[in-house]
């Protein structure tokens, strides 16, 4: 499949890499990641588009960050005993979307609808279905 970014819509936003073939294939995973969400539909607008792009390089931005300091989630520091402690927000690298960005792409949300049912075989009625 075709990633809904590109390398250099990836760094037009957080800057160059040093591994361009890393974060093709990251984009290409984020992408698959992306469509395989319950309720995506591929944007027909520049404005779906838009976000899109920028949901992609996100996820991915977020997946490289796994391991610096830039993603901490906590830190703690001690005085006379010589403690530290840093935990990672995103430790492993996963792909994940936060709650704003399923909102722009516009999937995750609930959505009601309801289906009349059958009754004896004629749609809305109570006669039995002869075959007529």
């Amino acid at each position: 499949m075709e990633p809904f970014a590109t390398v250099e819509d990836y760094e037009a936003r957080y800057g160059a890499v040093d591994d361009e073939k890393q974060l093709e294939t990251l984009l290409e995973d984020a992408s698959a990641f992306i469509a395989s969400q319950a309720g995506f539909v591929q944007p027909t607008t520049d404005v779906g588009t838009a976000n899109l792009v920028r949901v992609t390089c996100a996820v991915v931005h977020r997946s490289l960050m796994a391991g610096s300091l830039a993603g901490i989630q906590s830190y703690s520091e001690g005085a006379v005993g010589y403690t530290a402690s840093v935990t990672p927000y995103n430790p492993s690298g996963d792909f994940y979307l936060t709650a704003q960005e399923k909102k722009s792409l516009g999937i995750g949300g609930s959505r009601v609808f309801s289906v009349q049912a059958a009754i004896d075989g004629w749609y809305g009625t109570n006669e039995v279905c002869d075959g007529v």
